[in-house]
């Protein structure tokens, strides 16, 4: 079985590397470092071959368009390399791995041809309010004059877009065709032939980056609108139905707790992280999470 592991990180090399050694010898690993913070902190102590850092950095905006440019970069790399893989897996850098390699790699192979891609259809009365209208407002990308005042003149225009009224539909068109919106997180595995279909079909519709270009969280969306989409690709992912379930529900193979903050585990979750039924979980940082991850190791093996 080949892997690759597409990595978004800006902080923590000691921790980007601890997870690289905790994963598949024998995988490849494309990394995209925040283009603000130096890549020699990384590429210093990170120097596998079988690690790629690619070239092509976006500096990123949380909940912003910038984050499809990473995830369509790690991508196209991943795609465009001489391997073939098996199963492309995204991952942040502050990820950590709570199963084995044996262990991921007999669950990967009972999957048959399913995507671990989950998603739930946003074009549906359904949909709580909170969610309506954090899709619907239009939160426009500006690159004019940094990205502290960028961001405040972003927040006014939004206020001033919502307060006339002016929203976005929580459908698009592609190609002649109506498509609706479908969410989901920006962590999944997914097959190398899905994941060139994404690809190629991002690069061939203008409309579809168009229609992300204002959105709110598009990093979480527009992988998953393009494959459930597709009646081919559909079939194969994992179609969450009924109320609106949570950015929890929709993370399948991660055990994130995200509220009030993203939680950095320590050893006191230790309980939580082996009782959840997760592959992965999120934060762990160098110097804070040391002990649970030699606890986490010791349970691995």
């Amino acid at each position: 079985m080949s892997l690759a592991y597409l990595i978004s990180a800006h902080t923590d090399a000691p921790q980007l590397k601890r997870l690289i050694e905790a994963l598949h010898p024998d995988a490849e690993f494309f990394i995209h470092i925040d283009k603000k913070v130096d890549i020699e902190g990384f590429k210093g102590i990170i120097r596998e071959e079988r690690v790629h850092f690619i070239e092509k950095r976006t500096d990123i905006r949380w909940g912003t368009y910038r984050q499809v440019e990473y995830q369509m970069a790690l991508l196209e790399a991943a795609v465009k390399h001489p391997k073939h893989f098996d199963h492309i897996f995204t991952l942040s850098g502050l990820d950590y791995p709570l199963w084995n390699n044996k262990k991921i790699s007999q669950w990967l192979e009972e999957q048959g041809k399913r995507e671990v891609l989950q998603g739930y259809n946003m074009n549906t009365p359904r949909l709580n309010e909170q969610q309506r209208q954090l899709y619907t407002q239009y939160r426009p990308l500006l690159n004019l004059l940094g990205n502290r005042w960028d961001g405040k003149l972003s927040i006014a225009l939004r206020k001033l877009l919502t307060g006339l009224g002016i929203r976005r539909k929580l459908h698009l068109t592609v190609d002649g065709k109506e498509w609706n919106l479908y969410k989901g997180s920006s962590w999944w595995c997914i097959s190398e032939e899905l994941a060139r279909y994404v690809v190629d079909t991002y690069k061939a519709h203008p409309e579809i980056r168009r229609y992300f270009l204002h959105s709110f969280g598009p990093d979480e969306c527009l992988i998953q609108t393009i494959a459930f989409n597709s009646t081919k690709w559909a079939s194969r992912c994992m179609l969450s139905q009924g109320d609106y379930p949570g950015l929890d529900a929709l993370t399948p193979l991660h055990y994130i707790v995200y509220k009030p903050v993203i939680r950095v585990m320590t050893a006191k979750d230790f309980p939580e992280l082996m009782g959840s039924g997760r592959m992965f979980a999120r934060k762990f940082q160098s110097g804070v999470s040391d002990e649970v991850i030699e606890m986490l190791n010791r349970v691995r093996g």
